[in-house]
């Protein structure tokens, strides 16, 4: 017997049979409970242990779950996140598919994924839903949206696919859950992603000094970017979500045509944070990037050095050779030895100071592997992190990745970070 089930202060789902006959794990359980949106987030995820929610950070503001045979109404989803903001629940994303952990869809599949969970949300709420524009003011990407306002949430279903060659590719299909508190911000008021968003003047206010010298950036929420090579979409989700902006690393990766095995071009990712910055009121900035001509220079000192101290491999000059295989292959402490000193060294630690003192984190890409580094999941290649502190006293410099649990708080000497360094970059709000 079909009966309507009040979704989250009476919003307006119905569903067959009882709550209590739904298979675990089902997120179906985060439709009933009319109360959760007023409750501390540790509560609602410890009566919600079996949906397989860990948090993403220490500080327990965010939280996901992949677990394995994740369902909702007993459909297969995936990664979910729950976000929270002043300790209450903010909104659930659930991810239906998306090409980074999914792989390739066929573009008449992906429609007919899209129109399953639409007719579905139709059935369920007894709400056709509204259609919003594709070029919804704040959005990052053009992508069909369906808006369900209820009585306790906003359920949203964004279906998202880029232009190729032949036809579409499709990128991601996802169910939000928002709370009715910021739903209204960006779906009623019609006032996009940009309304809520932090100002410059305010950053300053999450710049924390401690008495070991160590000055940094609080705030900066985490997200994991899992086994994708996801690091510079997921980094520039982090740096958007601290500014109140709600980006996320697939609509991220869609326009910088990332890869899940190859990551993202540093090129094609400018490229996409300029294209996003144009969208969100936030400019970017490149403080630091790999001259050509600078980039010999270095190649022949080391030569130099390699031949007089005959530790590590010299490298055959004239060739044309990729400066990040270069790294990849080069005698770290010899190229630190280069690298490390003089004024562009001193730029470069002046940024990162000029920026944590004004609550900025940096965006920052370099080779992993000229250094070794314990407990990290990638050992060797490009990848991007953020810069979030430095430490004056140790010439050190603060940093976190992208890995969840554990990665929020690292540090680095700054000779060796610069030594490794491929691109410095900063998205401010434009005010």
């Amino acid at each position: 017997m079909v009966r309507r089930l009040y979704l989250i202060l009476t919003l307006c789902l119905s569903a067959q049979g009882s709550a209590l006959s739904a298979p675990v794990p089902d997120l179906e359980v985060l439709f009933l409970d009319a109360s959760m949106w007023d409750k501390p987030v540790g509560e609602v995820l410890s009566d919600r242990k079996p949906l397989g929610f860990h948090w993403l950070s220490k500080e327990r503001n965010d939280a996901r779950s992949t677990r394995r045979g994740l369902r909702l109404w007993n459909l297969p989803v995936g990664e979910t996140i729950l976000r929270s903001r002043e300790s209450k629940l903010h909104s659930f994303d659930i991810s239906i598919y998306n090409r980074g952990d999914n792989g390739e869809m066929e573009e008449e599949s992906f429609k007919d994924l899209t129109e399953k969970w639409h007719g579905l949300l139709v059935e369920k709420t007894s709400l056709e839903g509204e259609k919003m524009s594709r070029a919804q003011k704040g959005s990052v990407v053009s992508a069909d949206r369906w808006v369900w306002k209820c009585p306790g949430a906003f359920l949203v279903l964004t279906s998202s696919k880029s232009r190729a060659s032949r036809g579409y590719t499709p990128e991601f299909l996802k169910l939000s859950l928002v709370s009715v508190k910021y739903g209204k911000e960006i779906y009623e008021q019609r006032s996009g992603l940009t309304k809520s968003m932090a100002r410059r003047r305010d950053l300053i206010a999450n710049r924390v000094s401690s008495s070991n010298g160590d000055v940094y950036v609080q705030g900066v929420p985490m997200v994991d970017q899992g086994r994708k090579g996801y690091c510079a979409v997921a980094s520039a989700e982090r740096v958007f979500r601290y500014y109140g902006l709600p980006v996320d690393q697939h609509a991220m990766a869609q326009i910088a045509e990332s890869s899940a095995q190859g990551g993202t071009n540093p090129a094609n990712m400018i490229a996409a944070l300029k294209k996003v910055a144009g969208r969100t009121k936030t400019r970017l900035l490149v403080h630091y990037e790999l001259e050509d001509r600078k980039i010999r220079s270095e190649m022949k000192a080391y030569n130099r050095l390699i031949r007089k101290n005959k530790e590590g491999k010299e490298f055959r000059e004239g060739a044309t050779i990729p400066y990040q295989y270069f790294l990849s292959n080069c005698h770290g402490p010899t190229l630190r030895e280069v690298r490390a000193k003089g004024t562009t060294f001193d730029r470069f630690r002046k940024q990162i100071r000029d920026n944590i003192e004004t609550g900025t984190p940096l965006l920052w890409a370099l080779q992993v592997g000229v250094f070794p580094e314990r407990g990290i999941p990638q050992q060797g290649g490009g990848h991007m992190r953020l810069v979030i502190g430095y430490n004056s006293k140790t010439d050190e410099l603060i940093y976190t990745d992208s890995w969840g649990p554990g990665h929020e708080f690292k540090r680095m000497s700054a000779a060796n970070a610069y030594t490794a360094t491929m691109h410095l970059i900063t998205l401010k709000p434009s005010q």
